[in-house]
């Protein structure tokens, strides 16, 4: 596969720290990451960032996990009908999208690390607040702002690291810190297992609260992204210092990054590419991850801990799949890793789709996420190598807003395939004609940055 030439950033920081850097360099813990992605040496304050993330990406597989084991009990408990269910799911989804824009968005105005520490104080909050609510309208309220906030907790992660981590690095760990994901759906099982059979399904959500309580320690100890903090010294000596009429139109632009902005020459495209990568793969696990427990039960008759159970090691499956698809993004390039993830999926979610048996469920259902989950580290890295940092975050925010949107329809698209043919087998034979769309796309793009420091990647 081709790759573009790179092209220089416009208004790139050189020459001495500015104020709000010289502050920052105070911090051990900044001076570590100070370099960037340029950096060569890896550093304590390198993996708290990762295990920040990471610990976010756990919290966020454990949710949406538990969304789908419970399921089965909502509908009891609430006496309402899958229909109602999955249209105010959605309507919780649509919501989340939008907030899947506001977080990067404020990350690009306040910063990496505040913006990381108010979004997973509030998840933590709402999560305690779904264990007491007592009726469904609470709870779906509940739920909805939990998901509003939780929406942008891997986006504004994903930056901080980008932003930090060495760039031979960034798909491997990125990749490792998803894996967490993985590991979320395992705690989310075994929590079906050994919390949601026997004593119901609202102090399962404890689970993920701890966990969250546990990631704002851990982000305590990072610092604020030195990418960021340079950007915004630069905004501030363009736009105080000069004379009102020769303020630099990039400082202005820089200051309040627009949407705009993400589709002006030498950028369009980059964004066009962005949104296509994240709304196929979106697409794709939201209508595999949604309903992979409900249609165990329904079309193969399994017990809550039976599909509780499938459900751990598909987690699992997951993890090692992001280690793999990292180490080969990073060896040699994005596109090969998501080829070697779709191409895994393909020839095996076909036949767990088409399954009779017990053993064919569990391991063609095994390999396939081992292939789908595993290109999702790649899919993140790649999407952020397509903005500059002054307008990182509203890029990201945008990507996975307009990927959102699709994503909270797909399930519903997909319970209406359900309704006209009796299963969701329909439904998941049609994943695999995504994806080679992805694929195909991908070679028309003709972008790869593996690699490649970010400075040298954006316009």
């Amino acid at each position: 596969m081709t790759v573009e030439e790179p092209v220089s950033v416009s208004g790139r920081v050189v020459g001495p720290p500015g104020p709000l850097e010289e502050r920052q360099l105070r911090s051990r813990s900044f001076r570590n990451v100070s370099d960037g992605d340029a950096s060569e040496t890896l550093t304590s304050t390198h993996w708290h960032i990762a295990t920040a993330l990471g610990l976010g990406w756990m919290l966020d597989g454990i949710v949406i996990a538990l969304y789908a084991l419970i399921v089965p009990y909502l509908l009891e408990d609430f006496g309402i009908s899958l229909n109602s269910l999955t249209l105010a799911v959605t309507i919780t989804g649509v919501l989340a999208a939008f907030a899947a824009y506001f977080w990067p968005w404020l990350a690009d105005r306040i910063g990496r690390r505040t913006a990381f520490i108010v979004n997973v104080a509030l998840t933590c909050v709402f999560l305690v607040l779904i264990v007491v609510s007592r009726n469904w309208l609470f709870f779906i309220l509940f739920y909805t702002l939990m998901r509003v906030t939780i929406a942008g907790e891997w986006a504004i992660g994903s930056l901080l690291t980008v932003e930090t981590w060495p760039a031979r690095h960034r798909a491997k760990i990125l990749s490792a810190a998803r894996s967490l994901y993985g590991y979320g759906v395992v705690i989310a099982g075994l929590t079906g297992t050994y919390i949601i059979a026997p004593h119901g399904w609202r102090w399962a959500f404890l689970v993920p609260a701890a966990i969250g309580l546990l990631a704002i320690y851990v982000r305590f100890l990072c610092p604020e992204s030195p990418a960021w903090i340079r950007n915004r010294d630069a905004v501030l000596a363009r736009t105080e210092d000069a004379p009102p009429e020769n303020r630099p139109t990039w400082a202005e632009r820089a200051r309040k990054a627009s949407v705009g902005q993400l589709f002006e020459p030498g950028q369009r495209k980059r964004t066009y590419v962005a949104l296509f990568v994240a709304a196929t793969a979106t697409m794709s696990w939201y209508t595999l991850g949604y309903w992979a427990p409900f249609y165990l039960k329904e079309t193969h008759g399994w017990s809550t801990a039976e599909y509780s159970n499938w459900y751990i090691w598909w987690g699992v499956a997951g993890a090692f799949g992001y280690y793999l698809m990292g180490w080969i993004a990073d060896r040699w390039s994005r596109f090969r890793a998501m080829l070697t993830g779709n191409v895994i999926f393909i020839v095996t979610l076909i036949p767990w789709a088409l399954a009779t048996e017990s053993w064919q469920l569990w391991v063609f259902g095994l390999a396939s996420n081992f292939g789908l989950i595993g290109v999702w580290g790649t899919v993140l890295t790649y999407t952020a190598e397509l903005y500059p940092t002054r307008m990182r975050g509203v890029g990201m925010g945008l990507t996975w807003m307009v990927a959102g949107f699709l994503g909270v329809l797909v399930p519903y698209g997909a319970l209406w395939v359900r309704n006209a043919t009796g299963s969701f087998t329909a439904a998941f034979m049609l994943i695999p004609v995504l994806l080679v769309i992805q694929l195909i796309g991908l070679l028309i793009a003709r972008m790869d940055y593996a690699g490649k420091q970010l400075d040298s990647i954006a316009t």
